[in-house]
């Protein structure tokens, strides 16, 4: 089964179930999507400050964009 997170909504917890994003990285995505941009493919998390290519490659699966 595959756990998908929409970064668009969900809460700082429910990012947190995600492998690799903690509590920083949590409110960093917040930040990100209320502040500067909503992500509009999975590929935009990658615009947040501490989230390269080695966790976006472990997030890709779990995450969609609505």
């Amino acid at each position: 089964m595959i756990l998908h997170k929409t970064e668009n909504i969900a809460d700082k917890e429910e990012l947190m179930t995600l492998p690799g994003i903690g509590s920083v990285k949590a409110e960093a995505i917040i930040e990100y999507r209320e502040n500067i941009s909503v992500f509009s493919e999975p590929e935009d998390l990658m615009q947040v400050d501490g989230i390269g290519q080695s966790i976006f490659d472990k997030l890709k699966n779990l995450i969609k964009v609505q």
